[in-house]
């Protein structure tokens, strides 16, 4: 049986994830943005695989924006074995269970959807470590239910805590809203239409030499080098590719207020430009 596993990935954490998987399950490993200009996805593999990060940029669902396009142009799924692995830095909310609802629409079932949490640089280096651990257990576990065609399993939040923090969603949501029309500087647009204009808040300083490593790397194609300068292009994910791999640690801004500097340690800068 032939495995497809789809991928995104900004600062490389889901690609990490994406190889170890396409590894032991002998699966083809693809790009999602390398296929997202197609008006129709179709595939002749028995089994699809979808890893991407969570986003919580895109409200309570969880799915990067790039992904959710992804799944709305898959066709002929309604025999195919599901499966989705989401990586996170702290919880995956109803993520896995939006990926669901969308696959549905689409005629297929999502056998099962599981979270991976990542470590990250600011953790003293023993927690990384074990974090590493549990994360190889993890994929480990995922690749031997995935191997069985298992299904049943969706590591998405319980019927409890759904309730316990329903009261707290239009306060995040209104939150969201609010600094994603300051980013986009705009406060028409539904909030789905600000995040490809949040682009709007990056910069760069004078470190910039104009390498276009940030143009080279972004997954979508969202800048353009313009008198040896980025241009951000007003569709971007938010993923932070061209922020994290910057050589010159050249740009910034409010977009990434609130986020390390960080691509994933086992990841090249050579393979990411290499696989875009």
């Amino acid at each position: 049986m032939n495995t497809d596993i789809y991928y995104f990935s900004g600062t490389g954490n889901s690609l990490v994830v994406a190889k170890e998987i396409a590894g032991k399950t002998k699966g083809k490993l693809i790009s999602m943005p390398s296929l997202i200009d197609k008006e129709v996805i179709k595939t002749d593999a028995d089994v699809i695989g979808i890893v991407f990060p969570v986003f919580y940029a895109t409200n309570d669902c969880g799915i990067p924006l790039i992904v959710g396009r992804f799944v709305s142009k898959l066709e002929d799924i309604g025999s195919k074995y599901i499966f989705a692995v989401c990586t996170c830095g702290y919880a995956a909310g109803e993520t896995i269970e939006n990926l669901g609802k969308a696959i549905k629409s689409r005629g297929g079932d999502l056998a099962a959807g599981f979270t991976v949490k990542m470590a990250n640089k600011n953790l003293p280096r023993n927690k990384q470590r074990k974090m590493f651990n549990n994360q190889e257990e993890k994929l480990e576990t995922i690749c031997e239910y995935v191997d069985a065609r298992k299904k049943g399993r969706f590591e998405t939040r319980g019927i409890l805590l759904k309730i316990l923090l329903a009261p707290t969603h239009p306060i995040i949501k209104q939150a969201f809203l609010y600094r994603y029309k300051k980013l986009s500087k705009t406060s028409h647009l539904p909030f789905s239409e600000l995040i490809p204009l949040a682009d709007r808040s990056f910069q760069y300083n004078a470190e910039c030499n104009g390498c276009g490593v940030c143009a080279r790397v972004c997954p979508v194609n969202n800048i353009k080098i313009v008198d040896n300068r980025p241009v951000w292009q007003h569709h971007c994910e938010n993923c932070y590719g061209c922020y994290g791999w910057c050589p010159n640690r050249a740009i910034y801004g409010n977009i990434v207020w609130y986020n390390e500097r960080y691509h994933h340690p086992d990841v090249a800068l050579s393979e990411v430009l290499r696989r875009n």
